[in-house]
């Protein structure tokens, strides 16, 4: 019974909580927090100048337009006005989780 209680916390937790990191690019200038809903999110390089500040990631449990507004606030958090390069990946093997992680940037 322990055991079955064990797992089913253990479910719950992987399948409801929202996993963020990011790493700041060595020499990156500090900026201002931005609003997510400012951030773009591209799926390639752009063609405009912009800084790195470094690399976002999340992972939620739902689908790519929530991974993508948890995306947007992580970035905006660090002062990127836009995330390049991302990459999308569905954990089928853990209830429907999204990944989604890609470049942070600030456009000038």
């Amino acid at each position: 019974m322990k055991k079955s209680f064990f797992f089913l916390t253990l479910s719950a937790v992987l399948c409801s909580c929202t996993i963020t990191t990011h790493y700041i690019q060595d020499g990156a200038s500090a900026k201002t927090a931005v609003a997510a809903e400012s951030v773009k999110i591209y799926t390639g390089d752009i063609a405009h100048d912009y800084d790195v500040i470094g690399s976002v990631a999340v992972d939620v449990a739902g689908d790519g337009k929530k991974a993508a507004l948890k995306l947007k606030e992580k970035a905006g958090s660090i002062g990127a006005n836009a995330v390049i390069m991302t990459k999308l990946t569905k954990l089928a093997s853990y209830g429907g989780r999204t990944g989604l992680s890609g470049v942070a940037v600030y456009v000038k």
